[in-house]
């Protein structure tokens, strides 16, 4: 059975935590371009909003999937909230505005779900109260890799990038390269696409799985997104990848477990991808992008 199909109940309470912990950096943290700012820090434990500033304090939020807690770090101080099966998402809500409270940070933010078909405001919300710490360790583990295989690939790219970080609207690890050119979002009333889609760029993700997607699965999308053209597969790819017109994506579901999958595969399919991506956004003067560091190889 696929991590999905065996969690689903538990991915959809970790998505509505992340989002309230997400909100809280949306709120508090500098503004960005494409929303860099309001991603969460993937962790050696889970992830965090890393460190932020309230008036004259500095805090931070992390949940940490491998001891099931969510911790509020405020200069000397700390508190604890319990991650449980059967404690339902208005709990951890109160819990966490709450403790931030008694820290000293009195914290507001806005409380619906955003980009999930669920709607039910965070403090309403009984309903979702389903936690596994083994479905926790095993998201963790996924989490990492596609930390880790986005930060392989684009990291020794010479291109202005948003590093691989959580997207908690969407719960997928995700990273970016822009190219300087500037491309507005069509629809100046969607507000999260406006901000995000301003620029011409190639995103790069990774999401456990839905109901449309049993696996995990990497993705790339071009934009300014593609439209009404299929783009080329060829032998460049890892078997298995192919190009979803209707999302507008190339894509790469693994059904191999998490102790099974090759990294190398995946930096194949998202080095292929970009190189046809960016021949379709016809990107020009880009092979500086790759000329190769000047540094002697590291451990890594």
């Amino acid at each position: 059975m696929s991590l999905y199909k065996k969690y689903k109940k538990e991915i959809r309470t970790l998505h509505l935590i992340s989002q309230i912990i997400g909100k809280v950096k949306l709120e508090y943290a500098v503004q960005e371009p494409q929303w860099a700012h309001t991603m969460l820090d993937i962790t050696t434990r889970g992830f965090t909003t890393g460190l932020l500033k309230y008036e004259d304090s500095y805090f931070d939020i992390e949940v940490d999937l491998l001891k099931s807690v969510i911790m509020i770090r405020k200069d000397d101080k700390k508190m604890d909230i319990r991650l449980e099966d059967g404690k339902s998402v208005s709990q951890y809500y109160n819990e966490l505005i709450s403790s931030l409270h008694d820290l000293g940070l009195p914290l507001s933010i806005q409380t619906n779900p955003q980009e999930m078909e669920w709607k039910v405001a965070f403090e309403d919300d009984i309903f979702n109260d389903r936690y596994s710490q083994d479905a926790s360790r095993e998201i963790l583990k996924w989490f990492q890799f596609a930390w880790d295989a986005q930060l392989l690939f684009i990291g020794p790219i010479r291109q202005r990038k948003v590093y691989p970080g959580l997207f908690w609207g969407t719960f997928d690890v995700s990273s970016i390269l822009i190219y300087n050119k500037s491309e507005a979002f069509p629809d100046d009333s969607k507000i999260i696409e406006r901000a995000a889609f301003d620029e011409h760029m190639i995103e790069f993700g990774f999401w456990l799985g839905d109901d449309n997607f049993e696996y995990p699965t990497f993705f790339i999308l071009p934009y300014p997104f593609v439209d009404s053209v299929e783009l080329e597969v060829d032998d460049t790819f890892p078997p298995g990848s192919y190009f979803s017109s209707k999302m507008a994506e190339y894509l790469y579901e693994i059904k191999d477990n998490i102790n099974d999958v090759k990294t190398s595969q995946v930096i194949e399919f998202m080095s292929a991808s970009n190189k046809k991506a960016m021949e379709y956004l016809q990107w020009e003067n880009t092979n500086h992008f790759f000329k190769e560091l000047k540094m002697e190889k590291n451990k890594k």
